[in-house]
């Protein structure tokens, strides 16, 4: 059963739950990032080699290459081919000169998302494709594992309009 707390929480965040391998992930965010890094954080957030197998709770982080606010895509391995993915910024050291600066950057995030939730209705299916409001766990044993996942991961990943 799903609390009240976390419907909450999750009504206020952006992202959306992908059910589609990882080669089609790539393909996706090769249409949103120019030229882009990835990197496997574990878990707890430790770097992990990149050929190492992808479990549950490990984050692909896709950064793109170009300095001072690189655009990130996150995507939050949930389980069975289920990803949590959502576009994000890196905030600038000093944080933005302003707020309406912060906003751009936010603007820029969400279309970036749209772009890539396009994409991968296109190729996957409007029915594996969801915002996370609307997604429910398929099985009911892993839920609360699964949904532990998805709250850790929107708190560490949503996007913030001002730090």
């Amino acid at each position: 059963m799903v609390d009240k707390e976390y419907n909450e929480e999750m009504m206020q965040d952006e992202g959306i739950i992908v059910d589609t391998s990882l080669d089609i992930l790539r393909e996706g965010v090769k249409k949103v990032l120019f030229e882009f890094n990835e990197t496997i954080l574990d878990i707890s957030g430790k770097p992990r080699a990149s050929e190492s197998e992808i479990k549950s709770g490990d984050t692909i982080l896709f950064v793109e290459a170009i300095p001072n606010v690189p655009a990130r895509i996150v995507a939050v391995y949930i389980n069975r081919n289920c990803w949590y993915v959502n576009a994000t910024s890196e905030t600038p050291r000093g944080g933005y000169p302003s707020g309406r600066d912060a906003m751009k950057a936010a603007e820029m995030d969400l279309k970036k998302l749209k772009i890539l939730e396009r994409f991968l209705i296109e190729k996957e299916g409007k029915t594996h494709v969801k915002d996370v409001e609307d997604w429910k766990p398929d099985l009911r044993s892993d839920a609360a594992d699964v949904l532990n996942i998805l709250r850790q991961a929107i708190r560490k990943w949503h996007h913030r309009l001002v730090d």
